[in-house]
């Protein structure tokens, strides 16, 4: 194996273990290396193939110029913090690329979902993205952005450059969907005050499910985030206020119009209460965040560019109205649909009914009570069973923003490729820095923790059993809410009898092996002699490291002992049967 194929293995390879190369080194040259050896060779041969990152941060200006360049139209952002010393530190890079903007302007609905993730390398910062809804329901990466921290600052900063975009405005008639972030928060609602702004339910659960624990509670609360209709809202947080009244103001204030459907505005062609497109682009880009920070983008890049070419050659091959995964749902619903009975009450107007539940739908206006049709833009249950009560295809009935030809509107354009960077224009400004490490305590995480109600809902079949809702009780007293070491009895004990000394000074009778005759019965309270004092603790000695040391120490313990318990010997020179 010479120098180059070492690198290309790294290169290809870049999560092989320091423990896995020092075996395939010992395989292949026969030689014997440590595990710290195989270490810093992985991280000079990275070095050697991606550069310092000193280079990387100090290239970025080259590569933004590189991307207009190439792609004419896009927008490419890049800040910098200026230190009293005259130092230029890196701050923030934002890429939007015309192709991408286009093609969400013309296929896409109106919905964005907005979420960050932690960078896995050596300098710490997060990736913040914007991430849309193709006509099949799958994702479609529209802006993403490199910051050092996620706050209110850097939400705002990223939001107003996507509304310049995508011609976004103030927000109206623009849905965002995210996880919750205080600082996201705060920037919607300064920067876009007329965009409906919906938070992620499984956060709003995970926050909950500490407080109030219990499926009674799990249930109840997707209930009420499924609620289509004011008046199902209304009834499943009575059932909750019954249960408890606390459960229930806290779900009000954290603002139901926010998480339940009830309130969603209609129109938008989607239903989502989970931020899932966001969170399926950060798992899509997780080795890619591990890299330095041109590698890392260019990851990205090529993942974007690449997808739309995928796609579009996947739509063309569809002959259907509709795409497949609306499609599947229509399926569905039309075999579930024949236990729904349906009455004509007018033109196009018809009254479904299931035993006692019935709903009003208009074909027409492709509406019906129970607000599902307008929220998602498909027909519902109730409506599937009024088309087929015509004899019509429900697939007549979905909205535009579902068919085929939306689909590949999506994926029109393409991104155009980049040149190496030995060919990238030179910039003359001051090349940036890698902004300060911010060294956290403990071992650096590149996992995130997911939350224990988090891991139960994704069905994920490796759990891990906690200890939190158990009732500790006590191995002494059996009573609930404290362990033996803390046992109230317990410590009255060891109050009130005291415990034997270790040490020459203890009795010999009460030593383990030692079971002397029983001892006499105390003597009447009256005839009680007064506690003895305690005898003074033993000075600790330091004992000798060496044998021989130990054991001239061993000799001179025992002679201490045996003066002590032999009364009248006080020297050598008054009883000469001890050997000194």
């Amino acid at each position: 194996m010479d120098r180059e194929t070492f690198y290309e293995s790294n290169y290809r390879e870049p999560k092989m273990s320091a423990r896995k190369m020092k075996a395939k080194v010992s395989t292949t040259f026969n030689i014997n290396v440590s595990v710290g050896q195989c270490r810093n060779a992985k991280k000079f041969a990275l070095q050697e193939i991606e550069g310092s990152l000193i280079e990387h941060y100090g290239r970025l200006w080259s590569y933004g110029e590189e991307i207009i360049r190439s792609n004419p139209g896009s927008t490419v952002r890049l800040d910098v913090d200026i230190m009293p010393d005259s130092t230029t530190l890196f701050s923030k890079f934002y890429v939007c690329f015309k192709a991408v903007r286009d093609g969400w302007l013309e296929g896409c609905r109106p919905v964005i979902g907005l979420d960050g993730c932690f960078l896995k390398g050596i300098v710490r910062g997060e990736v913040i993205s914007a991430v849309g809804r193709d006509a099949n329901n799958h994702i479609y990466p529209l802006a993403w952005a490199v910051v050092c921290v996620e706050n209110k600052e850097t939400w705002k900063w990223f939001i107003d450059l996507l509304m310049d975009d995508i011609n976004g405005g103030l927000g109206a008639g623009i849905t965002l969907l995210s996880d919750g972030h205080k600082g996201l928060l705060q920037a919607v609602k300064e920067r876009c005050p007329e965009a409906e702004h919906r938070q992620c339910a499984r956060h709003i659960l995970a926050n909950f499910n500490k407080r109030f624990t219990g499926q009674q509670y799990i249930k109840l609360f997707w209930r009420a985030v499924r609620a289509s209709t004011v008046e199902k809202f209304r009834g499943v947080m009575e059932n909750i206020k019954s249960i408890d009244t606390h459960a229930y103001d806290y779900l009000i204030d954290r603002d139901p119009t926010t998480w339940s459907k009830a309130f969603f505005q209609e129109g938008r062609d989607c239903d989502a209460v989970e931020n899932g497109v966001s969170e399926s682009f950060n798992s899509a880009i997780r080795h890619a965040r591990r890299r330095p920070i041109i590698t890392m983008l260019e990851e990205i890049r090529l993942f974007v560019m690449e997808r739309i070419y995928t796609q579009r050659v996947e739509g063309m091959e569809w002959d259907l109205l509709i795409c497949p995964t609306i499609r599947k749902r229509i399926e569905h619903l039309k075999v579930k649909q024949r236990l729904w009975g349906v009455t004509p009450c007018g033109y196009q107007k018809y009254e479904v009914r299931f035993t006692d539940v019935a709903y009003g739908v208009d074909l027409i206006a492709k509406k019906c009570a129970c607000r599902i049709w307008q929220l998602t833009g498909i027909p519902c249950l109730h409506g599937v069973a009024a088309i087929s009560y015509l004899n019509h295809d429900a697939e007549a009935y979905v909205s535009q923003s579902y068919t085929t030809e939306a689909y590949l509107k999506c994926y029109k354009y393409s991104i155009n490729p980049l040149n190496s960077s030995e060919m990238w224009p030179d910039v003359p400004y001051h090349k940036p820095l890698p902004p300060k490490r911010r060294r956290l305590p403990g071992r650096p995480s590149v996992k995130r923790k997911r939350d224990a109600i988090e891991r139960e809902l994704s069905g994920s079949s490796r759990q891990t059993v906690s200890r939190r809702g158990s009732i500790i009780k006590c191995g002494i007293c059996k009573e609930p809410g404290h362990n033996k070491k803390k046992c109230p009895s317990n410590q009255q004990s060891n109050t009130s009898v005291p415990s034997s000394s270790r040490g020459s000074g203890a009795d010999p009778s009460l030593s383990r092996g030692n079971e002397g005759p029983p001892p006499p019965p105390p003597p009447p309270a009256a005839q009680q002699p007064p506690p003895p004092p305690p005898a003074a603790p033993m000075p600790r000695r330091r004992v000798p490291v060496s044998r021989s040391g130990r054991r001239k120490y061993s000799e001179r313990i025992i002679k201490q002992a045996l003066r002590r318990q032999i009364p009248g010997v006080g020297s050598n020179a008054d009883n000469p049967s001890v050997i000194d």
